[in-house]
């Protein structure tokens, strides 16, 4: 596995960390808020309705030892009680020494008769009535600045509106989402910042697998290599003495197929490496599409196919120009395999920005109902037979993706009118250290 690999992998892990927690502790604290919110309008709701029902007067408790006889004292059962019961959820013994509010009385004919600010200092006769008219201009429960009202008209004709002085509920409430706020964000740096402590612990399995894989294809690549050398030359000599037949030469293209598997196999294993060994220098990618495209050209007149070429002298970028070789050829190599017969291959080259844009096609008129999401899997191949009379055994395109995510891009490949496409684009990367020029000097 690449530094780039290991990279993103722990990015990876560090922001699903980071987001699963965000969304739990998110949802917590909102629970918590809305929860507190709702049993803060319940508790105004039902003192209200307290003081409509005696008429904006609040009668002295007959409970003179302060506590209500029919209430459990349990402060669980109180508790859930309050929030999902029957019973009311403020003191009723305590209210008429601690409710600050005012009451607005009118009469059948909508004038006010009575205005009530006995338990409240703040507000005027003046003031209460201009609050009163303003609640009747809106629906019958609602909030001005600091104060909760309800308005209830009477069977006889006659309405009543209380407004509640509720300024220490509503700052409990803000501090409680300001304090939710904080919670989420605090729970956030934490969890980041955890996440990217133990993230290398936590992918270190993942790491140590792929090195295991690695290595597994390495030495069964040598272990294979002799008994194919074997065989091969056992063949040869049979091939001598006895003739060639068709097992034998059965026998020598398995050796061949295999020889091309076991080669394949190491080349996929490197070329997730690419990324870590680039030899960054300013490429003249023009010259380096055009060589590489030009050694292909006697083969395309071979197979009876035509080749044309859109490539602008002088389009540079950073980059390892062995892999800018090596992607064109494969693209090249992949084209050609897959052209139809007196078909047209086609190479255009574009600069985007500060790296560039390759794009090569070839007439395919079967690609109508082909799956070109597969197309970059490892040795996925259309025939599911995996038959490699044409050759190659479908680790070309994964190759090219590997060197195109090693420059930040991506590849792609579509299919219109008879042509399939594919584009690579490749963004320019800084130069690493100790690579470029320094290392060539090396």
């Amino acid at each position: 596995m690449s530094e780039e690999a290991i990279r993103k992998l722990r990015r990876h892990f560090i922001l699903v960390t980071t987001l699963t927690i965000a969304v739990v502790i998110t949802v917590i604290a909102l629970l918590i808020y809305v929860t507190n919110r709702e049993i803060a309008l319940k508790t105004i709701r039902e003192e209200l309705n307290f003081i409509i029902e005696n008429n904006g007067d609040l009668p002295e408790s007959k409970d003179t030892d302060g506590t209500n006889e029919n209430q459990d004292n349990s402060g669980v059962v109180r508790f859930l009680d309050e929030i999902f019961g029957n019973s009311p959820a403020y003191n009723q013994t305590e209210m008429p020494y601690s409710a600050r509010y005012f009451a607005v009385l009118y009469d059948e004919n909508g004038d006010i008769s009575k205005v009530k600010t006995g338990h409240i200092a703040s507000v005027s006769e003046e003031e209460a009535r201009s609050y009163g008219n303003y609640a009747l201009e809106h629906k019958s429960f609602g909030h001005v600045n600091n104060y909760y009202y309800k308005w209830e008209t009477e069977d006889n004709g006659t309405t009543i509106v209380v407004y509640l002085e509720a300024t220490s509920t509503i700052l409990a409430n803000n501090r409680i989402f300001y304090l939710s706020l904080f919670v989420i964000l605090l729970g956030v740096l934490i969890t980041n910042l955890v996440s990217r402590a133990f993230a290398k612990r936590a992918i270190a399995p993942e790491i140590r697998n792929a090195e295991l894989q690695k290595q597994f294809i390495t030495n069964a690549s040598h272990e294979l290599k002799t008994p194919l050398a074997v065989i091969r030359a056992n063949t040869e000599m049979e091939e001598m003495i006895s003739g060639q037949t068709e097992w034998t030469e059965s026998t020598m293209r398995q050796v061949e197929r295999m020889d091309g598997l076991i080669k394949n196999l190491v080349l996929v294993s490197r070329a997730s490496e690419q990324s870590t060994h680039l030899a960054v220098d300013n490429v003249n990618v023009s010259n380096a599409v055009s060589e590489t495209v030009e050694n292909f050209t006697s083969l395309v007149k071979h197979e009876n196919k035509t080749l044309t070429k859109n490539v602008p002298d002088g389009i540079t970028m950073r980059a390892d120009e062995s892999q800018i070789r090596q992607l064109t050829s494969l693209l090249m190599d992949n084209a050609i395999k897959y052209c139809d017969e007196n078909g047209e291959i086609r190479v255009d080259l574009l600069q985007k920005g500060k790296g560039i844009q390759l794009v090569i096609s070839n007439s395919y008129a079967e690609g109508a109902n082909v799956d070109y999401s597969r197309f970059f899997e490892r040795f996925y191949r259309k025939d599911a037979s995996h038959n490699t009379d044409r050759g190659g055994y479908g680790v070309g395109l994964s190759i090219a993706e590997a060197i195109c995510s090693a420059y930040r891009g991506s590849i792609s490949a579509d299919w219109k009118k008879g042509i399939i496409s594919f584009t690579c684009i490749l963004k320019q990367v800084p130069i690493p250290t100790g690579t470029g020029k320094d290392r060539k000097q090396e």
